[in-house]
């Protein structure tokens, strides 16, 4: 695991999710291709849902599988992985390819914790 989190630093960061979570909370989505009928199922906030329904709604259909997620600790790491990963995005290195793990490792857990 690339992202190892001290508890004052969790804490933290779970203010700053209480705060961006008051402009626009987080949801799980499902996202269906409408060719091929792959799904994958998304954390997100729900203005980037929206986003999301106005640029790629040709291709995609996309439904809200849980509305207003508790900010959890496995949220939270979940966050820290994505905006690593997206810091991150040109680099091909190991530390990246982690992060990828931890995100997918995280996301798994939001989305279980969610009871989906």
């Amino acid at each position: 695991m690339a992202i190892n989190l001290e508890p004052d630093r969790i804490e933290e960061l779970r203010q700053q999710l209480f705060e961006a979570n008051r402009i626009s909370h987080f949801v799980i989505i499902e996202a269906t291709a409408k060719v091929s009928g792959a799904t994958t199922a998304i954390i997100t906030d729900y203005q980037n849902y929206v986003n999301m329904q106005a640029e790629n709604g040709d291709n995609f259909e996309f439904k809200i599988l849980r509305d207003i997620l508790p900010i959890t600790d496995n949220l939270i790491h979940w966050a820290v992985a994505q905006q690593d990963l997206h810091d991150m995005m040109d680099d091909e290195s190991d530390e990246r390819d982690e992060l990828i793990d931890d995100l997918e490792h995280y996301t798994q857990l939001v989305i279980e914790e969610n009871k989906l």
